[in-house]
């Protein structure tokens, strides 16, 4: 747990807010030559279309890079790094069950950009380390040598809804890897049947001549992976800069945080910036333990806690946590309306606490 609050720090939860400089400009008392102060209308009127000309050859440029995306090619042998890897789906029998993908967005850390958005959604936050594992394990799949297979043998990868869907970049450099920001190759990689050393045969989709075989315990470990084993243990993870304020009712108690430039308030009284990013970094601290196994009814609950996060840019959305009693030893806490996970009541009745001493 230290460790992982050591990593929030160090990737920058609490950053330092920059300074903003301003600048004036005073008048320019001594007269030049008159040739040299005025310009002509004919001078001005060039300048101008050319400014035009500037903007209406940039601005497209610009949307264009904002916008388009290249379609993917379907590649027959594919090659990737673990580092190229975009987005992984798993399909079993047809269902998604998994669903990991790089979503880069401007208010975003970098380590924050991917999401996992089956089971969960974009608030979750991705344990990079652990899902790099992974890629690490799908990286290793060979596509060069095709499997044998006895006559009559059926592979059972045409019609597969078994499917693994892998958007990469098609490279096995790693520092193109690394610098390519969108990927340019997929594959769905079709499931099929399992031979008697312990392998499943696989196909690559619109080639499914070519099989392939595959670890079947390799195969079952992805397709069997926890997806709690896969997010940082935080409620969500908010970056500070991109705040404007934040709301927090405990027990009754409303208490507000704003902050305006460099100045920093805490129920509209101003405080030193140790003190605010203290208790910020306090509202990361309660740690998710599990998943609900037993949901409670929603007439039954107590609400003990509610912080509203309230965005400074309209690209990050307005995250709301509420945590709710559940037991004796835990809390559960709803996130944007879901309500999947449960936190440890003694650091829910601390970080209460701490929000109560700061609101007085």
């Amino acid at each position: 747990m230290k460790e992982i609050r050591k990593k929030l720090l160090l990737l920058g939860v609490l950053t330092c807010m920059g300074s903003v400089l301003f600048t004036g400009c005073g008048k320019q008392e001594n007269a030049e030559t008159t040739a040299a102060q005025e310009k002509t209308e004919k001078q001005t009127e060039q300048e101008e279309e050319k400014n035009e000309a500037v903007e209406e050859t940039t601005e497209p440029e610009e949307k264009d890079q904002e916008e388009e995306k290249l379609p993917l090619i379907a590649v027959e042998h594919p090659q990737f790094l673990s580092e190229g890897i975009r987005s992984l789906v798993l399909t079993s029998e047809g269902k998604e069950i998994f669903r990991i993908t790089r979503e880069p967005a401007d208010y975003k850390m970098e380590f924050d950009y991917w999401e996992i958005l089956n089971p969960y959604n974009e608030i979750a936050t991705v344990n990079t380390e652990t899902m790099y594992t992974l890629f690490d394990t799908l990286s290793q799949f060979d596509f060069t040598t095709p499997a044998e297979t006895e006559e009559g043998t059926d592979p059972g990868v045409a019609g597969s809804t078994t499917i693994m869907q892998i958007d990469f970049v098609n490279t096995t450099d790693q520092d193109v890897a690394k610098a390519t920001q969108e990927p340019d190759s997929t594959m769905r990689l079709l499931v099929g049947n399992e031979d008697d050393l312990g392998n499943r045969y696989v196909a690559i989709e619109g080639y499914e001549d070519t099989v392939y075989k595959v670890s079947s315990s390799i195969l079952d470990a992805v397709y069997e992976l926890d997806p709690f084993d896969y997010i940082l243990k935080i409620p969500a993870l908010v970056n500070i800069d991109t705040v404007e304020s934040v709301e927090i009712q405990a027990e009754g108690t409303d208490c507000t945080m704003e902050i305006e430039g460099e100045t920093y308030q805490i129920n509209g009284k101003e405080v030193e910036k140790d003190a605010f990013t203290s208790l910020y970094q306090a509202l990361m601290n309660v740690m998710l333990y599990s998943e609900i196994e037993t949901p409670v009814e929603n007439s039954e609950k107590q609400e003990l806690l509610t912080v509203v996060f309230h965005r400074n840019t309209e690209q990050a959305p307005e995250i709301t946590i509420s945590y709710f009693a559940y037991d004796d030893d835990y809390d559960s806490v709803k996130i944007n309306e879901e309500e999947r996970f449960l936190v440890k009541k003694e650091e829910v009745d601390v970080l209460i606490q701490q929000i109560l001493d700061a609101a007085k």
